[in-house]
């Protein structure tokens, strides 16, 4: 009934991620005064920001990509050196890096969010709290920043490491298939010299016999 009328995507084409996103309005919990202490407030936004981090990871991209320069407006990327890593090996390593990236910044998040209602359950003014707000997404960004390049530092000698690895075992493959190759060829040459030999032997009795 829902392939034939319906015109909306097959819910088994959606993935299953995207059915966890209405959790995000936990968010919402922060609002009551109930959940709004230094324990439910941090959980709350942790697993909030971990369900929307989870669903968008382009956003955690963002923080560890690299920015648009002028320079960058002259040059045609498609023409720069890149290693000729297997796909196998990109997906594997990006998801590590999207994995620790999300779970990274959703506890950041949540730290973060637990010292802006520390700094501001007093009286401060609208410009303070402006001014603590704007120092808690530089401190984020700055902490972001580090374990991305950390990260990135490491998963780049494994994936030197893991694409050294595999050409390793290619190089071998063919020098074993070249190893079979010349070791058929040279079965067969046998073959047809002793078929060759035979041959001989049986003109020889068949003249011997006339």
């Amino acid at each position: 009934m829902c392939y034939n009328c319906c015109k909306l995507p097959r819910c088994n084409d959606i993935p299953i991620k995207r059915y966890f996103l209405p959790l995000i309005g936990v968010f919402g919990l922060a609002y009551l005064p109930e959940f709004r202490n230094f324990v439910y407030l941090p959980l709350i936004i942790t697993f909030g920001f971990l369900i929307l981090f989870w669903n968008f990871p382009w956003i955690v991209y963002y923080t560890a990509s690299k920015p648009l320069y002028y320079q960058d407006l002259f040059i045609d990327e498609k023409k720069l050196p890149n290693y000729d890593v297997d796909e196998g090996i990109k997906y594997k390593f990006k998801l590590i890096l999207e994995t620790v990236l999300i779970i990274s910044n959703a506890l950041l998040t949540g730290a973060l969010a637990d010292y802006y209602l520390y700094k501001t359950t007093g009286n401060e003014g609208y410009i303070e709290i402006v001014g603590v707000t704007g120092g808690i997404i530089k401190i984020f960004q700055m902490i972001n920043n580090t374990i991305s390049r950390f990260m990135l530092k490491i998963l780049k000698r494994c994936v030197r490491k893991e694409n050294i690895d595999l050409k390793r075992r290619q190089i071998e493959n063919i020098e074993r298939i070249i190893r079979l190759k010349r070791h058929q060829s040279t079965v067969w040459k046998e073959i047809e010299l002793t078929n060759q030999t035979e041959n001989r032997v049986i003109t020889r009795e068949r003249a011997g016999t006339f």
